[in-house]
């Protein structure tokens, strides 16, 4: 039997127009396949099925997440080498979500683990007396360690201070302008005279010219270690009117 064409349609348009119907229902029919082979795995499998893609799943993103990041060595953060303070904080940064131990003086005083940033701290670390020995050790999952090291001294001494000129209650001519204030400290202090850093010489002596006027002139002389101890002297000059 002939197939009946339109009128006014080309025979060729025709078939063509026929086989693209056809490749649609094609697809069709494989998606729902596939859609009906799922259906039923998931009905008779139900939860077990779920599960196992999802334990794929999270497979792939805890393989993904377990990177080999280099473990960096650690640093401390503002850490002083001199403090008159019995109880510090240690800080400092390495590789994020490592574990860090703290050695101080040859045991092991503190663990912690990074956070997200690599950051760690040890909080009222109490120092001995004196010199302070301290070992930062982390480790990430493969067993490597990188360390650093430091030293810190605890001195709660203040530090010696002699004022020699002049002399406390001393009284000077009413010409006078000028008060020369003479003393010794010890090595690496600094030294104020009314807030005023004064120089120190290679023999830890210090000179300072202090303007005056008639009447009494209040002097503070304090010495600063690098411990942070303090040492003051107060005394008081007058210039007659």
């Amino acid at each position: 039997m002939k197939r009946k064409i339109r009128a006014g349609v080309p025979a060729y348009t025709y078939r063509q127009f026929n086989q693209e119907n056809k490749q649609i229902y094609r697809r069709l029919a494989i998606i729902i396949g596939i859609t009906a082979v799922l259906i039923l795995v998931i009905w008779f499998w139900g939860i077990t099925f779920v599960q196992i893609i999802g334990g794929l799943n999270s497979k792939d993103a805890e393989e993904s997440t377990d990177l080999n990041i280099p473990l960096t060595k650690p640093t401390f953060s503002s850490l002083p080498e001199f403090t008159n303070k019995e109880k510090i904080t240690i800080s400092g940064s390495t590789t994020a979500g490592v574990n860090v131990l703290l050695y101080l003086n040859g045991t092991e005083t503190g663990k912690t683990v990074t956070d997200n940033a690599g950051k760690f701290a040890f909080t009222d670390v109490s120092l001995n007396e004196g010199l302070n020995f301290i070992k930062i050790a982390a480790s990430d999952k493969s067993g490597e360690t990188q360390e650093e090291r430091a030293t810190i001294t605890l001195d709660k001494t203040e530090p010696a201070l002699t004022v020699s000129e002049p002399v406390n209650g001393q009284v000077f001519g009413k010409e006078t302008k000028n008060v020369t204030i003479k003393g010794t400290t010890e090595p690496d202090t600094t030294v104020f005279i009314n807030s005023i850093q004064t120089p120190i010489y290679q023999n830890n002596s210090f000179s300072y010219v202090l303007s005056v006027s008639a009447g009494e002139t209040k002097i503070e002389v304090r010495a600063k270690d690098k411990a942070g101890n303090t040492k003051t002297t107060n005394l008081t000059v007058v210039v007659k009117s």
